[in-house]
């Protein structure tokens, strides 16, 4: 009996082996898997992060840009008014031709 069991011990202990084996291959295949799908997922968030930072920057150029165009118009229709608001010397000639304020609010609509 004592050889018999000695059969079926041995026999047990050769397929915890090779359970455990096999355990530890899928496990190494796994941790394989994972280190790719880690590596592509580094590259996808470098490249997110390059992307929000040219985003950043683009968005900070167009802030700025509005920025002058705003300062812009702004000048330019403070010389509007102060253009109205002067007495214009050459109105009081005639009515046929515009006058400088006039002729620059007309540029001004147009452009």
């Amino acid at each position: 009996m004592s050889e018999t069991t000695g059969k079926n011990v041995v026999s047990l202990l050769e397929e915890h082996v090779d359970h455990v084996i096999s355990t530890v291959k899928t496990l190494r295949d796994d941790k394989l898997q994972l280190e790719v799908e880690i590596a592509r997922l580094n590259s996808d968030l470098i490249q997110r992060d390059a992307r929000i930072q040219e985003l950043e920057t683009q968005n900070n150029e167009l802030r700025e840009a509005s920025e002058e165009e705003r300062t812009r118009i702004r000048k330019q229709l403070e010389e509007l008014m102060d253009g109205l608001a002067e007495p214009d010397a050459t109105s009081d000639d005639s009515d046929e031709s515009p006058t400088n304020t006039e002729a620059e609010v007309k540029f001004t609509a147009n452009n």
